[in-house]
C-alpha cells in the first residue's frame, strides 16, 4: 500500500459516514469535506457542561482525504 494511493481515502471507505456541513444540506460522500469514522465502536469522550463534566460516545472525525490504513472499499 502507498501513502501516495489516492484511491484509499475515507470517502471510498465502507466505514466512513459523510456529515452535512450546513443546515439543510444532506450528507454526500461526493460534496461532504467532513466524516465520521466507524470502523471501531467509539469510545467514551469527557464533555464540559457548564455545571458538570459528561461521559458520552463519540466517533472520530476524520476530513474524506484522510485516510488510516485499515481502509476497506464499498459495495457499489
Amino acid at each position: 500500500m502507498s501513502w501516495e494511493n489516492k484511491n484509499l481515502r475515507c470517502h471510498d471507505c465502507k466505514f466512513w459516514w459523510p456529515s452535512a456541513e450546513a443546515a439543510g444540506k444532506e450528507p454526500s460522500r461526493e460534496r461532504s469535506i467532513l466524516g465520521q469514522c466507524r470502523r471501531h465502536a467509539p469510545p467514551a469522550m469527557v464533555g464540559e457542561l457548564p455545571d458538570h463534566a459528561r461521559h458520552y460516545p463519540s466517533w472520530a472525525t476524520t476530513k474524506r482525504d484522510d485516510w488510516c490504513g485499515e481502509h476497506q472499499h464499498r459495495e457499489g
